[in-house]
């Protein structure tokens, strides 16, 4: 059986984009936390489609992971549900997808249909120019070795590596890159991946990186998306988009972070007993020549599969503008959710009974003290 090649995990992201594109699908991908992306597509004749995309190869995907996902899609009324990875699913989760009228892509499914369809370019703008995978050749490592490359945080260190030379996107450092592309997924990866000269040096910068302390090597962990974790207590907050930046009524650059009380002014308010706070700061601009609508009981933060609205501050609020954004201007906003203290991710999204559609934008600059100017 035919076999896509294994891709970065952003770069696979951008290719699952690039398949809906060349199928008249209009895309906006973002990253949704622990490693997850969803793509969203629309087409001209109205019809939606999502898909949630693991493109870890060490995944193995089960029910736990998309059951949620699936009830928010059929929920939002979306005509194609989609789950993709690099990695494998179990049984559970086909026979889930068959009775859900979900699709599964994996670099098998994928690599049939690319083969099929002809479209080993759209792959090529991603690799070196491989499109399937090759034989590859086992390369075993002295066991001492191996133990010490086990205790590593690999994919940690190469989303690091990718952070700190502007990697996974357009305008990178193209050396930095080489580097973070070169280092495996995983101790199996570099057993079987590359060859062995390659891994021979790779094997000697991981062991340099154990050596000197992965952690100071890794600097400060970022919670997804969000902020520091400080010490993985924080929630990973991801957004999910009504629409394009293109299309949408409302744009919304937006930051968040995690907090066991708040300081609004002289007041202070702790998070209700079991619960925490997760803070979101918003610079808003309507998009269209009127302004945009977009009140904050609209905004929902979804965590485990559940909704919380906004939670209520006696006498403060971080919409003073109401629900109205002045179109070519942006306006800074904040709200604040209470979560319980062992959520660990969590998603905010617009209510679809709200009158505008709202694209959301990361931007890690976005204030999310309620007492800072913006």
């Amino acid at each position: 059986m035919t076999r896509l090649v294994e891709l970065e995990p952003t770069k696979f992201v951008h290719f699952l984009s690039d398949l809906w594109t060349q199928r008249n699908w209009q895309t906006n991908a973002q990253p949704r936390g622990e490693g997850r992306y969803l793509v969203q597509g629309q087409r001209g004749d109205g019809t939606k489609g999502l898909m949630l995309v693991l493109p870890s190869v060490e995944t193995t995907v089960g029910t736990g992971h998309v059951k949620g996902f699936v009830a928010h899609a059929k929920k939002r009324g979306i005509d194609t549900v989609v789950v993709a990875t690099q990695g494998e699913f179990d049984d559970s989760v086909r026979g889930f997808a068959t009775n859900h009228d979900v699709t599964l892509l994996d670099r098998e499914e994928l690599g049939e249909t690319v083969a099929d369809e002809g479209l080993e370019q759209t792959v090529k703008q991603y690799t070196d120019g491989d499109v399937f995978e090759t034989a590859e050749v086992e390369f075993d490592l002295p066991e001492p070795v191996e133990e010490a490359l086990a205790s590593l945080p690999i994919a940690a260190l190469r989303e690091r590596l990718a952070g700190l030379t502007g990697g996974g996107g357009d305008g990178g450092d193209s050396s930095g890159d080489s580097l973070r592309d070169r280092l495996p997924s995983s101790v199996d990866d570099l057993k079987s991946g590359s060859p062995p000269s390659v891994r021979v040096v790779v094997v000697a910068v991981l062991l340099l990186v154990l050596a000197l302390g992965s952690v100071a090597a890794l600097g400060p962990m970022v919670d997804g998306l969000g902020g520091s974790s400080g010490g993985g207590s924080g929630v990973a907050v991801s957004a999910l988009s009504g629409a394009s930046t293109d299309s949408a009524d409302l744009v919304a650059r937006w930051n968040a972070r995690t907090a066991d009380s708040l300081q609004v002014g002289n007041q202070t308010y702790a998070a209700p007993e079991g619960e925490r706070f997760v803070v979101v700061g918003l610079n808003a601009t309507a998009a269209s020549g009127s302004p945009g609508n977009l009140p904050q009981s609209a905004l929902v933060f979804e965590s485990d599969g559940v909704s919380y609205g906004h939670q209520p501050l006696s006498n403060a609020t971080g919409f003073d503008n109401g629900a109205l954004f002045a179109p070519g201007e942006s306006t800074h906003v904040w709200t604040v959710f209470a979560v319980p203290t062992n959520a660990t991710t969590g998603t905010v999204l617009v209510q679809p009974t709200n009158e505008d559609t709202v694209a959301f934008v990361h931007d890690d600059t976005v204030s999310t003290d309620p007492n800072g100017d913006d």
